[in-house]
């Protein structure tokens, strides 16, 4: 059995007030659209488009592009759709909906543009939410953005405000 790495478990312990940021944002989102749903008489299609972004740093404790393997990507991947999962009924609960089921669909992988290595993880809730955590190491920083939509529209990263903030933060564009 592979044993864990400190720099993985270090790197998951920092994360959690991001996840806690995004996560909280994420569940008043499928707040709304339960009650969207709540309230119709007929389904409707959800009709905001607006991206959210939120941008995050902290110290890489020495994790480098190197560490950005595939094990890597599965162990970030995974953490974060249970930690958005978690929280988002956390604070359905708190709404009071206790009983509300939340499912994501993840995906993630790798781009590369230049020199620059990046971690892509894309969430999708059956709710309507879709969301995209971009992950790269800038110096000694591990940089986060995450790119949330209250909608069932996939959130591109190559155009868009959200590729403006990947180039703005890491100084690449994803698809050239």
């Amino acid at each position: 059995m592979k044993q864990w790495n400190w720099k993985y478990i270090i790197f998951f312990v920092l994360a959690i007030p991001v996840a806690y940021q995004i996560t909280g944002y994420l569940g008043r989102s499928t707040e709304h659209h339960v009650n969207e749903r709540v309230a119709a008489s007929s389904p409707q299609p959800i009709t905001n488009q607006e991206i959210r972004i939120v941008v995050s740093s902290q110290d890489s404790e020495d994790v480098t592009q190197k560490n950005f393997d595939l094990n890597f990507l599965k162990n970030l991947e995974a953490y974060n759709a249970e930690r958005v999962k978690i929280k988002t009924k956390e604070y359905l609960a708190s709404q009071g909906y206790p009983n509300a089921d939340v499912h994501f669909k993840s995906e993630a992988t790798y781009v590369e543009s230049g020199p620059m290595k990046l971690a892509v993880i894309r969430l999708h809730a059956l709710e309507g939410s879709n969301q995209v955590f971009i992950s790269g190491i800038i110096g000694n920083e591990l940089k986060q953005i995450a790119c949330v939509r209250n909608s069932t529209e996939t959130i591109p990263i190559s155009y868009g405000v959200c590729a403006e903030k990947i180039k703005e933060v890491f100084g690449v564009k994803i698809g050239e």
